[in-house]
This record gives structure tokens, C-alpha cells and sequence, in this order.
């Protein structure tokens, strides 16, 4: 398969910045991770057992689990809480109160903490999708992307080439090659809200302020 800046360069000739492209497109396979139906990403998650907390960075949590240590060790679900209730979930007098055959987590600074506190080490694990991912421009294929979102990446990155490409011209005052290059511009968007729409992400498009060609 061609590289993606081949694939970008299909929509976008000649771009000639390299770092700005891999930016482009490790930010919108980003975008993409934390965007799209939970259906769609299961094929992709990756689990972690951990002690008691483990980084959240990075991370679209989709389950934490605890075993119970009274029940052979089955791995439990654990109740999503607000970190406002750090102080009942460890208190039984409260309902929020968790236990080994009823777990919580709270996620706060920058952490998933389980309780009750491990009797074990590695007794939690999250199911997550790794959304820290870097794409670089002579990748081919993003592992961590489902395949059918992998068009999204490209189109998002051809489409932040042109909006920067005609960023340039406008400023050479050029009206006739920024206004040809916002017609560019607008197939290349246009078919970008057809892929996101097709995948359920809509919520991912984003309207660009792209130059007005008449200056006074």
C-alpha cells in the first residue's frame, strides 16, 4: 500500500513539509480513537493489569475490572463514580461504598484508582484504546486505527494541507490561485464529511475559517 503521504499528495500535491504532515495525520487518527462508536473499537483494545492506579493519559477507558478475592479470583465490574465521592466509596456507611463483589473506580489526576484498595498485586485491569498514537508520514497503515478509518486520517490531513496551503497564498495576496485552491478545498471536505458520516463520527467535523479572496 502507498504511504500516507503518498495517499495525502493524491489530494494535495506537493505539501513539502513532512513534520507538519505526520502532525496532521497523528492528530487526526487521534481524533478518530476517541470519536468513534465503541462497536467499532473492540476489535482494538488492549487490556492492563494494575495495583490499585494506573495512568488514564492516553487511554479511552472502556471497562475496569477488580478481582474478588472471595469469589476465586473472578474479575468483577467495577462502577464508573465521581471523584466528589473519593470519601464514601472507601466508607460503608455510604451506598457508593464499594466492595470486592461490587468494585468502583474514579478517575482523577491523571489516574483510574480502584477500591477497594488490591488484596493482590495486579488485581485491576482497564480494557482501553491506546489513543497516544503517532502516525508518520512514511507509515502505510496505522495498527491501532481500524481499517476503515484509515481513509479519515488521509482526508483529515490533505484537508489541514490545503486549509495551510491556502493560509500561504492568501498571504502572497494571490485571489486568483486562494480562490482555486478553496474549490480544492471544498472537495476534498466534502468527501471527508462523507467518510465521517458513514462512520458514525460526525461529531469529529469541524469548520475551518479558510480566507475571504477580497481585499479592500
Amino acid at each position: 500500500m502507498a504511504t500516507f503521504k503518498a495517499q495525502v499528495e493524491d489530494y494535495v500535491a506537493g505539501i513539502g513539509d513532512d513534520d507538519a504532515l505526520s502532525q496532521w495525520l497523528t492528530d487526526g487518527a487521534r481524533l478518530v480513537l476517541e470519536a468513534l462508536p465503541t462497536d467499532k473499537l473492540e476489535r482494538i483494545t488492549e487490556k492492563e493489569f494494575f495495583t490499585n492506579t494506573t495512568t488514564s493519559q492516553g487511554k479511552r477507558i472502556f471497562e475496569v475490572l477488580r478481582k474478588d478475592a472471595s469469589n476465586s479470583d473472578r474479575l468483577m465490574p467495577c462502577r464508573k463514580l465521581s471523584p466528589q465521592l473519593l470519601g464514601k466509596v472507601e466508607d460503608t456507611d455510604y451506598m457508593e461504598a464499594a466492595t470486592t463483589s461490587d468494585p468502583a473506580y474514579i478517575v482523577f489526576d491523571n489516574a483510574i484508582q480502584t477500591f477497594p484498595s488490591s488484596a493482590s498485586g495486579s488485581d485491576s485491569m482497564v480494557l482501553y484504546v491506546d489513543t497516544s498514537i503517532t502516525v508518520a508520514h512514511s507509515d502505510s497503515s496505522i495498527a491501532d486505527v481500524p481499517d476503515e478509518a484509515e481513509c479519515v486520517v488521509v482526508l483529515y490531513a490533505a484537508r489541514s494541507a490545503q486549509a495551510y496551503k491556502i493560509k500561504d497564498a492568501n498571504i502572497d495576496e494571490d485571489t486568483e490561485l486562494v480562490s482555486a485552491l478553496i474549490a480544492q478545498y471544498n472537495v476534498i471536505d466534502t468527501q471527508y464529511k462523507e467518510k465521517i458520516q458513514l462512520l458514525g463520527i460526525d461529531k469529529l467535523y469541524v469548520e475551518k475559517e479558510l480566507p475571504d479572496t477580497r481585499w479592500a
